[in-house]
């Protein structure tokens, strides 16, 4: 398993170095695109990606617990925009995801989402998000959907989602809100509620931005 990490990390490196986009973030949690899976552990989030205004784009995530500087998972994701007008539709796979146990147990998720978005005004956008994934080495399924709105002003960005996920019949909602310190520099506050089970969870963060 660490020969697939050592592969993961060289790969890593290699698109960070012609990466035209890139974040750096501390976060009291992780991240997920499922808001149910967020992790209460502290990490460090780094993102990388080709020209996002091109139809076809890349893009790596690589998570580190702080605690102990392990990994905890890295995603490569490959992009294409179907419809690029005002009505946007990009289509994305993820090739793959990995999720990364303290005792580097690696498990892999192959994923593809689609993205739709509106813009009421200039400062709300409605849009929705569609993932289904499945376990490559282990029996993960799950689709996930939501819609969600996303207001814009000054310094400040709401971000509010309504999501279902099929596994374990989960209805949620999940605020992200951010402030722009400067041109670089983002604070960050998430959280997620799950009815069902009561699940709450919330973090902070401070982003980087080349």
């Amino acid at each position: 398993m660490k020969k697939s990490l050592l592969f993961l990390l060289f790969i890593f490196n290699t698109f960070l170095s012609s990466a035209q986009t890139g974040s750096i973030e501390v976060s009291s949690g992780g991240f997920s695109f499922i808001p149910a899976f967020t992790s209460r552990e502290p990490n460090l989030i780094l993102n990388a990606g080709t020209n996002p205004q091109r139809k076809l784009s890349g893009h790596i995530m690589y998570m580190v617990r702080l605690k102990s500087l392990t990994p905890t998972g890295i995603i490569l994701i490959s992009r294409y925009k179907l419809i690029n007008k005002k009505f946007k539709a990009i289509a994305g796979l993820h090739l793959p995801a990995m999720q990364v146990s303290e005792n580097y147990q690696v498990t892999s998720i192959f994923g593809q989402e689609l993205t739709l978005s509106y813009p009421l005004t200039n400062n709300v956008l409605m849009g929705a998000f569609f993932l289904n994934g499945r376990g490559r080495n282990n029996d993960f399924k799950a689709t996930f959907s939501s819609v969600h709105a996303n207001y814009h002003k000054n310094k400040w960005n709401f971000l509010t989602q309504m999501y279902y996920l099929d596994l374990g019949d989960l209805t949620g909602v999940a605020e992200t809100i951010s402030y722009d310190i400067n041109s670089h520099f983002q604070a960050k506050a998430f959280v997620n509620f799950t009815p069902k089970d009561q699940f709450f969870i919330s973090t902070v963060g401070l982003k980087y931005s080349l």
